[in-house]
């Protein structure tokens, strides 16, 4: 079941608030929310619900038995091995072992179809939920739970099980025990949901639908210069548009009842350097690869060689966990590649400054008039950098089929087969530039910052806050109308992440 099916929005959510907001008692809400969580699962197979719960249980019982006054360390750590063999081990099977066979076929020239294996959905996300959970718990950071209700109720959240965000079970936990929900919570998680909702449905997939003839999969031969370039902006506005969307509805459902998620995205599209880019995509997944591989490995307070090796293996963790393919091992290697250089040229001029006696405080304080235009362009410079390698980056995310990859490639290093420009891509550019303007827009905190001086307006001239209720209000009644009509005509598609 998808956030953005018919099904969902005008059967599954009203008849679940309903419910939840009827029943009684935090403990009985609970019980609705878990029944619904599990409910909503199953619409992907009843066997891969048993799967999800077989794992719960697993970190559940390990925990416990980590968690034990008289166990030694040396078990304590055999648990924790355990329960990282289990649960990636069981990701492993599912999700590559195809990639696997399929590349020991192909380098030893053997005929080989695949294997009929269904990838869980959000198998991906909630193995590393109990993965987190199991090794905060040998940390020592948090206490095994003894309650599985309330480890089953962390992992089978519907809110967040397919794609995100990756939250801890410590903050998690204290939630379920103890929320507040209200009339504000409700109505500005339901409009937040809405307005995503519409990001989904009416920008992310109609720039899906332009990517997808701009750049065809399976049919690059014939795509020239100008169409790699349009199509990859308009794929990269669909991949923020369409992820940010969900993320906002997985938190946003959380706030109607009382969780308060992290947040996943803080426009990334307007970072200056790959590393700001990570700090604002994804970022509970950076979070996790940061605290849970980057640091045990020893992050940056090693030698210089063992903290490039540390990100290397971030930076290969984070490709493959995103699909079974070599191109996204390509992609993950390409920040790396990013992430090193932009590492250098900081240690580099920090060393210099050293070396000059001058603190990089001061430096920047004391840069002349011309010096401070100097650095804007270079801020404008670097932003300029950073959207050709992301737009390079969703091109290698795109296209697993290495053929495809290497022509769309060549179209966007100028030296497409087709040409460079054609009339049809003019055509398509004019037909949708008002489409383009608006997702790039939304990309951005503008309409953030228009919502909030609305807002405060409506403050310093007193005026009553009904009026500016009423507006969102309208405005999320037209969201949901646009969305229906955009769902019932068959022209939306599932969210991107659900592969993964």
């Amino acid at each position: 079941m998808s956030f953005s099916s018919l099904f969902f929005i005008i059967c599954f959510l009203p008849v679940y608030l309903l419910i939840y907001l009827l029943v009684p008692g935090l403990s009985r809400k609970n019980v609705v929310l878990l029944v619904f969580s599990l409910l909503f699962y199953a619409f992907g197979g009843l066997g891969y619900l048993v799967l999800l719960v077989a794992e719960s249980a697993a970190a559940w019982f390990l925990a416990l038995q980590m968690d034990k006054e008289d166990v030694s360390q040396i078990m304590r750590k055999r648990y924790l091995i355990i329960s990282i063999a289990v649960f990636l081990g069981l990701l492993v099977i599912f999700k590559y072992t195809n990639f696997v066979l399929g590349s020991f076929a192909s380098l030893f020239r053997i005929s080989w179809d695949g294997l009929r294996i269904a990838m869980p959905l959000g198998v991906s996300f909630y193995t590393f939920k109990l993965i987190s959970y199991t090794a905060d718990v040998y940390n020592r950071k948090i206490n095994a739970e003894k309650s599985f209700f309330i480890v089953l109720l962390y992992t089978a959240m519907f809110h967040n099980i397919l794609q995100g965000p990756i939250v801890r079970f410590e903050e998690t936990r204290k939630e379920i025990l103890q929320r507040k929900m209200n009339l504000t919570t409700l109505t500005h998680g339901m409009f937040r949901f809405l307005t995503c909702l519409a990001m989904k449905t009416l920008l992310a997939d109609a720039c899906g639908s332009i990517a997808d003839k701009l750049i065809p999969i399976g049919g690059m031969a014939s795509v020239s210069t100008a169409a790699v370039w349009l199509g990859s902006i308009f794929y990269s506005l669909q991949m923020y548009l369409d992820f940010a969307a969900y993320s906002g509805m997985a938190v946003s459902l959380g706030e109607m009842v009382g969780f308060h998620y992290l947040e996943n995205f803080n426009y990334p599209y307007i970072a200056v350097s790959a590393k700001d880019f990570w700090k604002r995509w994804h970022i509970s997944l950076s979070l996790f690869f940061r605290d849970y591989i980057y640091i045990p490995l020893g992050g940056n307070r090693v030698s210089p060689r063992r903290t490039m090796l540390n990100v290397l293996i971030v930076w290969l963790a984070t490709g493959i966990w995103h699909g079974a393919a070599w191109n996204f091992i390509l992609w993950g290697l390409m920040y790396f590649v990013l992430i090193t250089i932009e590492n250098e040229v900081i240690r580099r001029r920090k060393d210099y400054l050293a070396a000059k006696g001058i603190d990089p405080a001061d430096a920047a304080a004391q840069r002349s008039q011309t010096m401070q235009i100097l650095t804007k362009i270079g801020h404008v410079m670097q932003h300029v950098y950073i959207i050709f390698f992301f737009n390079l980056g969703w091109l290698l995310f795109r296209f697993t089929n290495f053929g495809d990859l290497g022509a769309a490639l060549k179209g966007f290093f100028f030296h497409s087969a087709a040409g460079g420009y054609n009339s049809a891509v003019g055509l398509t550019l004019k037909n949708n530039i008002f489409l383009l303007i608006v997702c790039i827009l939304a990309c951005t905190p503008i309409a953030r910052r228009i919502g909030e001086f609305i807002e405060d307006q409506f403050e310093t001239r007193r005026i009553s806050k009904n009026y500016f209720y009423g507006l969102k209000t309208a405005l999320a009644v037209v969201f949901l109308l646009l969305s229906l009509f955009a769902m019932a005509g068959n022209t939306y598609t599932p969210f991107l992440y659900n592969q993964f």
